[in-house]
């Protein structure tokens, strides 16, 4: 994530971006809570629903090419080798990520308090990813691939934990996503 911060007294422009993210389950609020600690020493904390997950999971998921347990039959074995590079690619750069190191809580919100996120939209070439909250902050994020993969695998554990079907989800929403019940929580 790049936020760019104008400094009025200084009169420069200061490149904020990602230093940690966490993604965790609150049982009695049965939302993800999603803290991004920026490194001005502050974060956002955005709340997802379990319906905004699951179109998240649906959009990202697409451009990381995580594996899945699911029975696999193509019809085109090209296509079939092409998915299987990519996971492994994916597979390779989630090695190398960081996932041990305990999360820093920033001592101060960027916002007035933790965000209720109620949509989102995600560029065609997925290079940015804006996310709408209840309160009318839209709280933008310039995405890289790995960034890409961090999420999708920290919502692949955080789901899990909150017991969260979203893989059977994702293949409804795409399938189409207005026959779905909406449910607010």
């Amino acid at each position: 994530m790049a936020l760019t911060e104008e400094n009025k007294s200084v009169g420069k422009t200061q490149e904020i971006s990602i230093q940690q993210l966490n993604l965790s389950y609150d049982k009695a609020q049965d939302r993800l809570l999603f803290r991004i600690g920026l490194n001005d020493e502050t974060e956002i904390a955005l709340w997802l629903t379990y319906r905004l997950t699951r179109q998240l999971w649906a959009q990202l998921n697409q451009e990381t090419h995580l594996p899945e347990a699911k029975s696999f039959t193509q019809e085109v074995v090209v296509e079939a080798v092409a998915q299987f590079q990519q996971e492994v690619k994916a597979a390779e750069v989630l090695k190398k990520m960081d996932f041990a190191t305990d999360y820093k809580p920033r001592e101060k919100l960027r916002t007035d308090g933790q965000l209720l996120a109620i949509s989102f939209k995600l560029t065609e070439d997925a290079k940015q990813l804006e996310v709408t909250c209840l309160e009318d902050v839209v709280v933008n994020f310039n995405l890289t691939p790995e960034l890409i993969l961090a999420i999708c695998s920290m919502l692949q554990l955080a789901t899990k934990e909150a017991n969260w079907e979203v893989t059977t989800a994702v293949r409804a929403i795409m399938l189409d996503e207005s026959s779905l019940s909406k449910v607010l929580h």
